[in-house]
């Protein structure tokens, strides 16, 4: 009988140690899969999150896309269950896609060589292959020119709801400067009462 309780104790041992292991593996976040949206037509389930929480595209997709000469495709991914929160990216062949910002209801044009992309909710510049050359740093930012770029912080992103088709969208309130291509500062943050001020007259 002593033989037999001892199993029985080891046994439950085993059971109540296993539980966590068991409970941790069941709150595992399953992948998000994404659909792709091109102009001619939807392409479904071709993307889904890797385990950093990134888009991977499927390979099936990655080889019917468009590449420009300089090896970069683009594309607008949505989840089925929730179009409005789609997201365009660009691609190149080997690297995990890139998200940028929207321009023109399309992704953002590279200016002087970069263009916008959002990581953890700030806005940084990518260049065309695709590294982050400026760090994300940044609540609002707009395209570059001649070398410069408007950028703000603790600024608020405010829609034309007025506009039935296309985006048009505005940032206002916080610190605004500008940056160059090295993302130094070359105009001092300003507020942006003060920035509108001097900009406009």
């Amino acid at each position: 009988m002593p033989d037999f309780l001892k199993i029985v104790v080891l046994g439950a041992l085993l059971a109540l140690s296993s539980r966590p292991v068991i409970a941790k593996d069941q709150d595992t976040v399953a992948p998000v899969v994404f659909d792709c949206w091109e102009p001619e037509r939807t392409f479904k389930r071709c993307a889904a999150t890797g385990p950093d929480g990134r888009p991977r595209l499927k390979r099936s997709y990655l080889a019917r896309l468009r590449y420009d000469r300089g090896g970069l495709a683009s594309v607008l991914l949505f989840n089925g269950t929730d179009k409005r929160k789609a997201q365009w990216f660009y691609v190149r062949r080997g690297v995990i896609p890139v998200p940028v910002e929207s321009m023109d209801n399309g992704p953002d044009y590279f200016e002087d060589g970069l263009a916008r992309s959002r990581v953890g909710g700030k806005i940084g510049y990518i260049d065309r292959k695709l590294n982050l050359v400026i760090a994300a740093t940044y609540d609002g930012a707009y395209p570059f020119k001649d070398g410069v770029a408007v950028v703000c912080t603790a600024c608020t992103i405010v829609y034309d709801r007025n506009v039935s088709e296309g985006e048009r969208s505005w940032y206002e309130g916080g610190q605004w400067g500008r940056i160059d291509r090295r993302g130094r500062v070359v105009s001092p943050f300003r507020s942006w009462e003060t920035y509108q001020r001097l900009e406009f007259n």
